[in-house]
């Protein structure tokens, strides 16, 4: 199949996450399968307009806000230089591309998660109900479009988003849930990585304001008086002025054993989550928690909220332990619980690697495209 494919962001991008990370372990597999792939996106300072990346061709129009825009102009460009697509991935981060107004191809929705909470922390306290109230109004025009026929279905990756999307008006029997994967390729040595673990506490992933972190913050400052020897490593990729609180806070609690790094390698990645003894994460909420798969790869159980998505990836005292959000004192403690506690650590550790076998790209790529074709020639043959 050509399949077009619509994100705000690709791999490339400065502030690329769990999912960007999805859009490229699927697109890059499904051309290894046969299939064509055209990903449009926003174009950051410092990339091209386009390239091919592991065998899909990325097309980079407009930035944050005019990637939307520009998205339907190519696609009307694609058209008329002949280029017609079978399918259209519309891939929803907060604002989706409205593809059911312009599109006359089969339309699938892949959505992570929902902003809902997340508006405050994005933007300010004051202008989430009314961010909650538009982004729901951007939802009706897709819950129409599955019951006319221009939307085909749902792709999302956690129960907690299911039930969120059910909740805001779509029909259950058209969300598929299609889990994260992970490759296994890239995580094969890390049994031998993992097996002299430090005293290192690790919060990986991209560093903006939804993510919470001033929480970790705040309880490392109880964590360093009870422990001497635990470190705490903030890394990823980082909004900037986000970081810049982050550190000022920092130096005004004082903390001492804490350590930012932005802009790692694979291999450094790899490694920190190899040598951690815990993964820590106090997001608002996740689409799933694509680290703390990469963690389990590791043997490194994970201390996070229970909240949408980290709940889904995480059982609670099976593969790590499950904190009241907003509560520093729990989050406090239940680190110092794993840090201090070796046996708790590694059965924690040994279980999450247990859980995770199932998980693979491989098997998330076949999911995702037999779920599309499955369901069009349920359309063509009724």
């Amino acid at each position: 199949m050509r399949i077009l494919w619509f994100n705000w962001r690709c791999i490339k991008h400065p502030l690329a996450g769990g999912a960007e990370v999805y859009t490229h372990e699927v697109a890059k597999r499904l051309v290894n399968m046969g299939n064509e792939v055209i990903l449009v996106t926003s174009r950051p300072n410092g990339l091209s307009k386009e390239e091919i990346i592991d065998g899909y061709k990325v097309i980079r129009r407009g930035g944050k806000y005019t990637v939307y825009s520009n998205a339907r102009k190519l696609y009307q460009e694609l058209r008329k230089a002949g280029w017609k697509p079978d399918v259209i991935v519309d891939e929803v981060n907060t604002i989706p591309f409205f593809t059911p107004k312009y599109v006359s191809e089969p339309i699938y929705m892949l959505i992570h998660q929902l902003c809902k909470e997340c508006w405050k922390y994005v933007f300010n306290p004051i202008i989430q109900p009314f961010g909650w109230w538009l982004e729901k109004r951007f939802h009706r025009l897709y819950i129409d479009g599955l019951k006319d026929g221009r939307v085909k279905g749902v792709i999302t990756v956690s129960q907690s988003t299911k039930n969120d999307l059910i909740e805001l008006g779509y029909p259950e029997e058209r969300i598929f849930i299609i889990y994260n994967g992970l490759d296994w390729g890239a995580y094969k040595d890390c049994k031998k990585l993992a097996s002299k673990k430090e005293s290192i506490v690790l919060y990986l992933g991209r560093i903006t304001p939804y993510k919470r972190i001033e929480d970790i913050l705040k309880a490392w400052k109880y964590v360093e008086k009870m422990s001497q020897e635990a470190y705490l490593i903030i890394a990823g990729r980082a909004d900037k002025k986000y970081l810049g609180k982050l550190i000022k806070l920092s130096k005004k609690l004082q903390l001492k054993n804490i350590e930012f790094r932005t802009d790692i390698s694979q291999y450094e990645k790899k490694l920190l989550l190899a040598k951690a003894s815990v993964l820590v994460y106090s997001s608002i909420k996740e689409g799933w928690g694509q680290t703390v798969l990469e963690a389990a790869a590791c043997y490194t159980p994970a201390v996070a909220y229970n909240v949408s998505g980290l709940k889904d990836s995480i059982s609670h005292m099976q593969t790590g332990i499950l904190v009241t959000p907003n509560d520093i004192i729990e989050l406090a403690n239940s680190i110092l619980t794993i840090i201090s506690d070796v046996k708790l650590r590694d059965a924690l550790g040994n279980n999450a690697y247990k859980s995770i076998q199932k998980y693979s790209w491989e098997r998330t790529t076949d999911d995702f495209i037999k779920t599309i074709y499955n369901d069009l020639m349920t359309d063509i043959t009724s």
